[in-house]
């Protein structure tokens, strides 16, 4: 019937316009369905990355004979460019899927640690942190399972760029929030009692933001965030993970998650409150400032500490090492504007593209771009996405 409807547009536009006007009407009907047909390739790829990535079911279950599952993470302290950094968060998050039950264990990166030969110079170096910024991560893994007594089953790391996307993502507030994490020098007990902040909070996101049920739209959330952080979890055992959580009830049995610290220190229980953050920090911090020296507070304001952001990326932005360091650390989720941010996350991505040398790595971060866009609900950016998508099919 549409069809019918269509030829006969065509025989009106004829004798309107003559057989010019025909030839015009012929070339549009040619371009649409050139237009149409690439568009349908397009969703198919989308689409069967969705099923590939999303909607798959689990294969592996990553609860081990006992039904338990041990995850080390990590939040990683990089500056801009840097490969590798100090282990500025470490908690080990242990799920018991038969006793329902989360015991989250913090490291406090003070601790003591080895170091390799010749890496360390001065007394303070000889913390667990530096294990990692000094000897590398994977050394710095082993220290870490050293003095928790056991090793990790899977490990998660997140740098500073993943950790403003996940609040911002949560809906909480991303300044307040790291400073609240950060804060150490208001504590008598100093970094102890930061790494059991660490722990709090933590928790106050499996009470909060664990779902109660698996929708379609849930799922596609989670694999946007899967996709930010650094984890050698595949996106179907996080899911399993997911799944175990949400059967424990957290929200109502906040009992069932224990907080411990390695080695032990006398800490308090500091709630996390989002909405008195604020207040709570002017309170603790604030005449910390006019002791403490300015490398420790700068006092540089958020339109500052902006600027010096852009000044990095106008003076890095065709040098295509840094290119893929903010890739892979997503670099752009600092930048406070909404706008200027996606814009930077799509020159990155558009200037990456062509350093890939695989032909489905290139698919996937493309289409991982679109399915970000539109479940962001940014329709202009997801357009981008396609027509980028479209010239890779092209080639």
């Amino acid at each position: 019937m549409k069809k019918k409807i269509f030829i006969l547009i065509l025989i009106i536009v004829f004798f309107s316009l003559g057989t010019w006007g025909l030839v015009k009407a012929v070339s549009l009907y040619k371009i649409v369905s050139v237009e149409k047909a690439q568009s349908e390739i397009i969703n198919q790829v989308i689409s069967s990355h969705q099923v590939e990535e999303i909607k798959k079911e689990a294969v592996v279950d990553p609860f081990g004979d006992d039904n338990i599952t041990k995850i080390l993470l990590i939040g990683l302290d990089s500056r801009a460019g840097q490969t590798q950094g100090h282990c500025d968060v470490i908690q080990f998050v242990t799920i018991d899927k038969i006793k329902q039950s989360v015991v989250i264990t913090a490291v406090p990166r003070g601790t003591y640690s080895s170091l390799p030969f010749g890496k360390g110079t001065t007394s303070s170096d000889y913390y667990v942190s530096n294990a990692c910024g000094l000897g590398g991560l994977e050394y710095g893994i082993e220290q870490i399972e050293k003095i928790l007594g056991e090793p990790a089953d899977y490990l998660v790391v997140v740098g500073f760029s993943q950790t403003l996307g996940i609040l911002r993502n949560l809906k909480l507030p991303t300044t307040e929030t790291l400073q609240w994490l950060r804060q150490r020098h208001v504590y008598a007990i100093g970094e102890p009692q930061r790494a059991r902040d660490h722990s709090t909070f933590l928790k106050y996101l499996l009470l909060n933001f664990v779902p109660k049920e698996n929708s379609s739209i849930n799922k596609a959330l989670q694999y946007i965030t899967y996709k930010t952080i650094n984890t050698d979890l595949s996106f179907a055992e996080a899911q399993v993970l997911l799944e175990s959580l949400s059967l424990m009830d957290l929200s109502n049995n906040p009992d069932r998650i224990q907080l411990t610290m390695r080695p032990a220190y006398i800490v308090q229980d500091i709630q996390y409150i989002p909405e008195n953050l604020k207040e709570s920090l002017d309170n603790t911090s604030g005449t910390l400032r006019t002791i403490l020296s300015s490398s420790t507070y700068t006092n540089l304001s958020l339109a500052e500490t902006q600027a010096k952001l852009f000044n990095i990326i106008e003076s890095k932005k065709t040098d295509p090492d840094f290119i893929a360091w903010a890739i892979k650390n997503n670099f752009w989720l600092q930048i406070e504007d909404k706008e200027k941010r996606l814009a930077i996350q799509f020159y990155f991505l558009e200037n990456y593209i062509p350093f890939v040398s695989s032909t489905e790595e290139r698919g996937s971060l493309i289409s991982d771009y679109v399915l970000e866009m539109e479940n962001r609900g940014e329709s202009e950016w997801a357009k981008k996405g396609r027509e980028l998508l479209a010239k890779e099919i092209q080639q």
